[in-house]
């Protein structure tokens, strides 16, 4: 369940990035919608909420925060939290 939760804010959080650019465009590109489409492919999955380490079942840097311990939304390996 918590596997889906995280893909669900993952697609939310998409959505969110093509609405301000869709914004941005409408708007002629100005404020501060501009700057979503200035973020590195790094600082967007930060967004994601990506914390940039790798899994150890499946190699995939898809590891989110889950409480104090992190956890893979590719596979649903923890890093030994429950």
């Amino acid at each position: 369940m918590q596997a889906r939760d995280a893909v669900d804010d993952e697609a939310r959080a998409d959505e969110l990035v093509q609405a301000a650019r869709a914004i941005a465009r409408v708007s002629g590109g100005s404020g501060p919608v501009t700057e979503l489409k200035q973020l590195s492919a790094s600082e967007m999955a930060r967004l994601k909420g990506y914390e940039g380490d790798p899994c150890g079942d499946c190699g995939q840097f898809t590891m989110v925060r889950n409480g104090t311990c992190l956890k893979c939304i590719t596979c649903g390996t923890t890093t030994g939290c429950s």
